[in-house]
C-alpha cells in the first residue's frame, strides 16, 4: 500500500518546539509543510504592507523547520508573509536568506506570488467575467467592480495546490508562497502523487494548524500518514496524543457547515467519514469525499478608511457602572453637537459589559465589578480622529449620571499619553471569488537560489 508522510507545522508565530521536530525526522516525512498566511490579523497589515510577526518571531519559527529540511533532504512548502502580499513575501524571504547564511544552507525555492496584478482582475471583469462576495453582507456589493479594484491598496488571493504542483517540478528543494488556502499547501504533495483527493483534502484540513488537532492542543506539529484509503493523524510530541474528539473537532474548524469545505475546484464532504482511534497518538480517518465544482479562488482585498486613535479607561465606580449606557449616549450626544455629522465613527468598546460580542452580546445585565472602556475613534484625517477622541474622553471624566458623587474620579486613566493615535485603518473591500479556467494562470513563480547573491 502506498504510503505519503507529511510533517506539518506551522510559520504564523506560533513555534515548534524543538522536541517536535526532533521525533518528527524520525518519522521520515516525505514533505515539511507549514503555513503562514491568514485573514486572521485583521485588513491592517494586507493595507500596511507590514507582517504582524517581528523579525524575531519569523526566524523563530521558520528556522528549524527550513534546518531540518535541508538536513534531512526533504522538500519543504511553507506559505510566509501574514497577509502574503508581495510586499510581505520580499521581508520573509530576506529573513530566510539570512537563515541560509547563518546556517550555511544552500538550496533553490520556488517562490510564488500570492498577489493578484489589478490589471488581471479588471480585464477579467471587461470580459464579463462575474466575480460575486462570498459571504452574505450589505457591507460588500454583490459583485466586484473595476472601481473597487482601484480603491483595494493591494489585492491576495488564496492560490491552490495547483501552482504548488506547478512549481514543484521546477528541479527546487521547496516553495514558498506568497497568500494561499493553508489546506492548499498540504494538499499539493498528495495531488501531485495521484492519492484520493477527499482522502488528501481531509487529512490536509486537520493538519493544516499543525498540533491545535491534538491533546493539549497549540503549540507544536502534527504528522500526517496518507495511504490509498485512509489516513492516519498523530503529534510527533511525546508529550501530545491526538484523539478522536481532537480530530473530528479540528475537521469542524473554522466552517459554516460542519460537513462541508469549500476548496478551489471542489468541495470536500466529510458527512461519510469515520474516526477510530489507532493507539494511544494516533487516530484513523476514512470515508471523506470530494466532490469537483467550478474552479474559484478566493480575492482579498482592502482600501483605506481613515485614521485612529484610541483612549483607554477603567471604571470602577458601580454607580457609574450601572448607568453606564446613559453615560455613553451623553457622551456621544455631546460629541454629535460639537462636530455635527462630520465623516468619523466613535465606538465605545466596553469590557465587562459587550466589549466582545458588542449588540449581538446575549447577557444584557452587568454583573462585572469593574468595566475596561475603549474610545476607538477613526476619522478621515488623524488630526480629527485625535481631536474626536480627545473631546470624548474629557466628557467621560466628567459625564453626570444619577447618584454621582464625585465631580472627577469616576474614569481611570492608566496610560499618559491619554490618546493614542494608532494610525491608518483598513476594511475589507474585497471579498469575492474570482473563477479560473487555469489555477495557475493569475500566479507567478520564479527560481531563487538560497543565500541570494
Amino acid at each position: 500500500m502506498r504510503e505519503l508522510r507529511i510533517f506539518a507545522g506551522l510559520a504564523f508565530g506560533y513555534e515548534v518546539p524543538e522536541i517536535d521536530v526532533k521525533e518528527g525526522m524520525k518519522l521520515e516525512p516525505h514533505a515539511i509543510v507549514s503555513q503562514g498566511t491568514s485573514t486572521d490579523v485583521g485588513p491592517y497589515y494586507l493595507g500596511a504592507g507590514k507582517t504582524h510577526l517581528t523579525r524575531y518571531q519569523i526566524k523563530r519559527n521558520i528556522r528549524p523547520q527550513l534546518v531540518a529540511a535541508r538536513e534531512h533532504n526533504i522538500p519543504f512548502i511553507f506559505s510566509v508573509g501574514s497577509a502574503g502580499a508581495d510586499v510581505h513575501l520580499e521581508y520573509v524571504l530576506k529573513v530566510i536568506d539570512e537563515i541560509s547564511r547563518e546556517e550555511g544552507l544552500k538550496f533553490r525555492a520556488a517562490v510564488i506570488s500570492g498577489e493578484i496584478d489589478k490589471e488581471y482582475i479588471k480585464a477579467k471583469l471587461a470580459k464579463g467575467e462575474k466575480m460575486r462576495r462570498l459571504i452574505e453582507t450589505l457591507r460588500l456589493p454583490e459583485y466586484l467592480t473595476p472601481e473597487m479594484v482601484d480603491q483595494s491598496v493591494r489585492i491576495v488571493s488564496q492560490m491552490g495546490p495547483e501552482p504548488i504542483i506547478e512549481a514543484l517540478d521546477m528541479g527546487v528543494d521547496g516553495v514558498i508562497t506568497g497568500r494561499a488556502l493553508d489546506s492548499g499547501l498540504h494538499m499539493a504533495f498528495p495531488f501531485k502523487m495521484g492519492f484520493d483527493k477527499g482522502l488528501a483534502g481531509h487529512m490536509a484540513k486537520i493538519i493544516e494548524c499543525g498540533a491545535m488537532a491534538a491533546d493539549p492542543g497549540g503549540l507544536g506539529a502534527v504528522f500526517g500518514i496518507l495511504r490509498d484509503d485512509h489516513f492516519l493523524v498523530k503529534p510527533p510530541n511525546p508529550n501530545k496524543k491526538c484523539t478522536v474528539k481532537s480530530v473530528a473537532g479540528h475537521t469542524f474548524y473554522e466552517r459554516p457547515d460542519p460537513f462541508k469545505e469549500l476548496n478551489p475546484g471542489g468541495y470536500l464532504d466529510t458527512s461519510e467519514a469515520k474516526y477510530g482511534q489507532v493507539d494511544e497518538k494516533t487516530v484513523k480517518i476514512w470515508g471523506s469525499k470530494w466532490v469537483p465544482t467550478e474552479y474559484v479562488v478566493k480575492l482579498e482585498g482592502v482600501t483605506k478608511v481613515g485614521y485612529r486613535t484610541i483612549s483607554i479607561a477603567g471604571i470602577r465606580d458601580p454607580t457609574m457602572i450601572k448607568n453606564i449606557v446613559a453615560v455613553e449616549e451623553g457622551v456621544r450626544d455631546r460629541v454629535r453637537k460639537e462636530f455635527g455629522e462630520r465623516d468619523y465613527r466613535l465606538i465605545f468598546r466596553v469590557y465587562g459589559k459587550n466589549g466582545v460580542m458588542g449588540k449581538l452580546e446575549p447577557q444584557k445585565e452587568i454583573t462585572s465589578h469593574e468595566l475596561g472602556v475603549i474610545i476607538d475613534v477613526v476619522a478621515k484625517t488623524q488630526e480629527l480622529a485625535s481631536d474626536i477622541c480627545s473631546f470624548a474622553r474629557s466628557k467621560l471624566l466628567l459625564e453626570d449620571f444619577p447618584g454621582r458623587i464625585t465631580t472627577a474620579g469616576n474614569v481611570a486613566l492608566p496610560y499618559t499619553p491619554n490618546d493614542i493615535e494608532v494610525g491608518d485603518v483598513y476594511e475589507w473591500n474585497v471579498w469575492h471569488g474570482m473563477p479560473l479556467e487555469d489555477p495557475c494562470e493569475p500566479f507567478r513563480t520564479k527560481v531563487v537560489d538560497f543565500p541570494r547573491s
